[in-house]
């Protein structure tokens, strides 16, 4: 675990402060809880984004790196 100095404004101290209280967890117990369910709440979202994309192309009947090439064809540019 790495140690880590942060200034709150008084809003949040206040926050923290009272919810240390409720649950007798230190601030940093409580700060940490926080910041991981934020960090698994964002990593859910980019795997549920993932997974309604896969699949996407399954009903189309081109080539896929073929549709790619053409669409890049026309934004390259050459060396003068």
């Amino acid at each position: 675990m790495k140690r880590t100095q942060i200034y709150l404004d008084e809003e949040i101290y206040r926050y923290l402060k009272s919810e240390s209280k409720k649950t007798g967890k230190s601030i940093s117990e409580i700060i940490r809880e926080k910041l991981r369910a934020e960090i698994n709440r964002s990593r859910e979202n980019l795997l549920k984004a993932i997974d309604e994309t896969a699949g996407i192309w399954q009903d189309r009947t081109e080539d896929v790196d073929e549709f790619i090439r053409n669409i890049r064809k026309g934004n390259r540019v050459d060396n003068i």
